[in-house]
């Protein structure tokens, strides 16, 4: 899991380094101030960012919290020695998922990381829960499009071979490449065609398409073989013409 640091004190950031890194975490990259956080944001995926307030700059770690909810919706905790109530309730504001007060220690270090990525699990399956039902006004069906970078990439839905979950990024892999990217499994299978995808574990969906066979444990997709649930695998072949 890749946590972004951004702290503009160099002895803090190097220490929260090599406790993360020590949690088994890579976290490999760290901002001093706003701009540079941004660019580290926009050029790799990451899965956690821990925001100093104060930073170096104009623009603070709360103007930065907000940014990445709108436009990253990753978690982030915040780091502080703040004391000062207004600064307090203005980072409460950003509805950050912890905080982490300084100076800070192993455990607590450990223990903000675990809270932040709990709450925002938490946070994400209420929002699950209370989606409603949208008029489908979609011109394109037969594909996605992937943001890379600063464009959005267009994946046919035929040339997705299976979907693998990964907490709360997916990875689709095609025919020549792997595209990764930020939702969960339940909102992605509610955008696909039920006739061409099909969720055979709680982790995998798979393109019905390209199936080469079937075994009681595994759906194999040319030599890839992805976990199957006993009833997932009941229905899957009701669906499919078998011959003894």
């Amino acid at each position: 899991m890749n946590i972004l640091i951004v702290e503009d004190d160099f002895i803090i950031s190097k220490h929260l380094q090599y406790l993360l890194n020590g949690f088994g975490y890579d976290a490999n990259d760290v901002a001093p101030d706003y701009n540079t956080a941004t660019e580290l944001l926009n050029s790799k995926v990451f899965h956690l960012a821990v925001l100093d307030i104060n930073l170096n700059g104009y623009q603070t770690g709360i103007d930065l919290a907000h940014y990445i909810r709108e436009t990253f919706k990753i978690p982030f905790l915040f780091l502080s020695s703040h004391e000062d109530i207004a600064v307090v309730n203005a980072a409460l504001q950003a509805a950050p998922h912890a905080f982490l007060q300084k100076p800070f220690q192993k455990i607590t270090v450990y223990t903000a990381v675990k809270l932040a990525l709990k709450n925002y699990r938490l946070a994400a399956l209420a929002g699950e829960s209370n989606l409603e039902e949208k008029e489908d006004t979609t011109v394109i069906k037969d594909a996605l499009f992937i943001k890379e970078k600063h464009m959005f990439t267009k994946i046919l839905l035929a040339d997705i071979l299976y979907i693998r979950s990964d907490d709360n990024y997916l990875e689709l892999h095609t025919k020549v490449k792997k595209y990764t990217i930020r939702e969960t499994l339940k909102n992605m299978l509610q955008q696909l065609p039920p006739n061409y995808f099909f969720r055979v574990h709680k982790s995998f969906i798979i393109n019905l398409h390209a199936i080469t066979a079937i075994n009681y444990i595994h759906v194999m997709i040319n030599e890839i073989e992805i976990p199957i649930t006993n009833d997932n695998r009941n229905e899957l072949l009701s669906r499919v013409k078998t011959f003894s």
